[in-house]
């Protein structure tokens, strides 16, 4: 009969940074079956330890089904196991494994540190609340000591994950989510649990399978935090996710995929804005799902979504070509009589008339213009109205559509249908969405529990759209939950590229403001290298010299990103290029890669002049098109795990932090 299995993150991370030919003897020992030992004096003699090879063993959880814990040379194995315990967190109910030798050493010393202190970190909080939270107490004893976050953040790696992110929350002045209550605190419900840091297989064959996944494409596990909103049992209604860069938004949105599937039959539609995200979650969705569960979801981007609605009503879509847009917003300016250009026409046009399905003079008059710049007077608004009434002429009424228009009829199609194609839809990257592409997610499923799932990173947007989700139908109320844990980038990228973004708060999608307050990594590696050329020959060359040290060191090729601003700088290092990713910087949202290279970050092309609106049509809105190049940078630097080279020719872009 096949032994089930349980293991830990922590063993797959360790096992994937061994050698190939350590990696074999591991697997041939696996393949074998586990022989647990007991560690004399063990502080837990549930901790136990398996001989793998002639070097390494691993700790071992003695439970139903037996836990992986780590993989580490004997001695240490034996060490570990020797000074740790296993619990139960009093508040989740997750498992969690205790460094006891390690804080009854620090505790004395912390405390003599304490005693000199005016006020400690936790003062305002009884322990009875931090015992609520799931504080435990070995470590309730040295949070009593804590001075100040600086000092909590060298007890990182010390304290059990979950409540290190809790004390975390609460020494920055904020309030963590309340856990759902566990139903039972036994071990073995513990395992089953903690889903997002432990994975159930069936056996040494599928223990193999999962493990030969390197970490880095691993969507298995999450941390605490993700885990704890992926399966919160139920939402009464939409519900938000945030979150920066590298804190697992598009991990927790194929694990509430997973959890739903659990709960009900479905159909899911999991999706977001742009195909290349899409994709990348389609393929990373088969390490969650079987086969039958993966019927019942459709995973496709918004525009695909829409398409496929109308063009099975109507036939194949006529979209209009880059041509023919430049023409048309050329042709509306003239009729201004020129005051205004072609980029503010299209962008009043997108963002007031078509968004709010103006369709007349007066209603442009009552229009509001939230996320418009330059405030207009009537006689303004008089004078623009010919363009903007010519543009919806052309792109509502004759047959020529763009995506968004694409997306709105198909909103309106399947308003007018009783039965709705979903049960409840996930959307990965929210803030960059259209109106008319939210109308479209609101009429995809009936509203009720579990409808939508939105998540997102408003600091991140890159296509500006400005929405207020009360009003397109969506009430997400108080369920918004906030992940500010990088796991992704380095604490020195992060550092970089938040001053890239100089603003630090944004508009949360439903009138308030959401701030990047508690956002850190606990990860550290080098600084960003920042290169400047005399001209785009030279630095097309050190970019190949650059990419070629790379795999040099070992790194593969579809694990490095190569971006630039505009697409003919990307064409031009693609065909120098063999292997790497090479795409725009839009194309990079939503990926990760080990080393990312960001080309062309000049003055004149970052911020890309032909997407700001001319400052003297409108320096309101000329300002914020600044900002969301600014964004657009911000999230191209935080696509890499490792390290960041960013380079420039000729004259530095004004974006880059001094």
């Amino acid at each position: 009969m096949t032994q089930s299995l349980a293991v830990h993150v922590d063993f797959v991370n360790r096992y994937g940074r061994l050698d190939p030919a350590r990696r074999e003897a591991v697997g041939v020992a696996l393949e074998r079956g586990l022989t647990t030992d007991p560690v004399p004096g063990a502080r837990d003699e549930r901790l136990r330890t398996a001989t793998l090879t002639d070097r390494l063993s691993a700790v071992v959880v003695a439970a139903d089904p037996p836990l992986l814990l780590g993989l580490h040379p004997t001695d240490e194995a034996t060490a570990v196991a020797e000074r740790s315990a296993v619990t139960v967190n009093g508040a989740s109910g997750v498992l969690e494994i205790t460094d006891l030798d390690e804080l009854e050493r620090l505790l004395p010393e912390y405390r003599k540190e304490a005693e000199k202190a005016s006020a400690r970190l936790f003062d305002r909080l009884t322990d009875d609340r931090l015992r609520a939270l799931g504080i435990s107490p070995p470590v309730l004893d040295i949070a009593r000591t804590i001075r100040d976050l600086d000092q909590l953040r060298t007890l990182e790696n010390v304290l059990p994950e979950a409540q290190y992110t809790t004390l975390h929350l609460l020494g920055d002045g904020l309030t963590p989510d309340p856990p759902e209550r566990p139903e039972s605190g036994d071990l073995a419900a513990a395992i089953r649990r903690s889903q997002g840091r432990i994975a159930l297989v069936d056996g040494p064959a599928e223990l193999l399978a999962l493990l030969a996944v390197p970490p880095s494409r691993q969507r298995i596990f999450l941390t605490p935090a993700q885990e704890a909103v992926a399966y919160r049992h139920s939402f009464p209604g939409p519900a938000t996710v945030f979150g920066g860069p590298g804190t697992g938004k598009s991990v927790v949105a194929l694990h509430r995929v997973k959890h739903l599937l659990a709960r009900s039959a479905g159909p899911v539609l999991l999706t977001s804005f742009s195909d290349e995200l899409t994709d990348a979650l389609d393929r990373d969705l088969s390490q969650l799902v079987d086969a039958t569960q993966r019927a019942a979801v459709r995973v496709l981007s918004l525009g695909r979504f829409a398409d496929e609605t109308v063009s099975a009503e109507q036939g194949p879509i006529r979209y209009v070509t880059d041509a023919e847009h430049e023409r048309l917003w050329a042709d509306a300016a003239r009729r201004t009589g020129g005051r205004f250009g072609p980029h503010f026409l299209r962008r009043e046009w997108e963002d007031v008339v078509f968004a709010q399905r103006v369709a007349d003079l007066d209603g442009y008059l009552a229009a509001g213009r939230r996320g418009r710049g330059l405030r207009l007077s009537t006689a303004q608004k008089q004078q623009l109205w010919p363009g903007l009434a010519e543009a919806s002429r052309v792109l509502l009424a004759t047959g020529v559509r763009t995506p968004l228009t694409v997306a709105d009829q198909a909103a309106q199609l399947l308003a007018s249908r009783p039965d709705k194609p979903f049960a409840h839809v996930v959307v990965d990257e929210v803030q960059d969405l259209h109106p008319a592409q939210w109308r479209l997610l609101r009429a995809a499923v009936a509203a009720g529990p579990d409808d939508l799932f939105l998540i997102g990173d408003p600091h991140q947007r890159i296509h500006g759209h400005r929405v207020h989700l009360a009003g397109m139908g969506v009430d997400v109320g108080d369920r918004t939950v906030r992940l500010t844990a990088n796991h992704r980038t380095t604490a020195e990228v992060l550092d970089w590229a938040v001053r890239v973004l100089e603003e630090t708060d944004s508009d949360d999608l439903n009138g308030g403001v959401d701030s990047m307050r508690g956002y850190r990594a606990a990860r550290h590696g080098p600084a960003p290298e920042v290169v400047g050329y005399l001209t785009a020959a030279e630095e097309f060359a050190g970019l190949a010299e650059a990419v070629a040290g790379w795999r040099a060191e070992g790194v593969p090729a579809d694990e490095i990103g190569v971006a630039a601003r505009t697409p003919a700088v990307a064409d031009r290092a693609r065909s120098m290029l063999d292997g790497v990713f090479v795409g725009t910087m839009h194309a990079l949202k939503g990926l990760e890669f080990r080393r990312v290279a960001l080309i062309g970050v000049n003055a004149g092309a970052v911020p890309d002049s032909a997407a700001l609106t001319p400052e003297d049509d409108d320096p309101l809105g000329y300002a914020m098109d600044v900002q969301q190049e600014r964004s657009l940078l911000f999230v191209a630097a935080t696509r890499t795990r490792e390290s960041l080279r960013v380079s420039w020719w000729g004259t530095p872009s004004p974006l880059l932090p001094r």
